[in-house]
């Protein structure tokens, strides 16, 4: 069971690392006119933790 935890865990620093590149890669209008600080930081710790869990836990009970 930790294992599949571990596994999660590791895979969702990987995602916020890259998605936070991508983010830093954009335009400085984009934060301008498109979205906000808060906007990003929701989006990205949010999403990373939706998919920690369904890694660390679903896939356990699936298997």
């Amino acid at each position: 069971m930790s294992c599949w935890m571990v596994t999660g865990e590791r895979q969702a620093i990987r995602i916020r690392g890259l998605y936070l590149k991508t983010v830093l890669r954009q335009d400085i209008a984009f934060f301008d006119t498109e979205t906000t600080t808060g906007e990003v930081i929701g989006r990205m710790s949010g999403d990373t933790f939706l998919i920690q869990d369904a890694l660390g836990d679903k896939v356990l009970f699936c298997i």
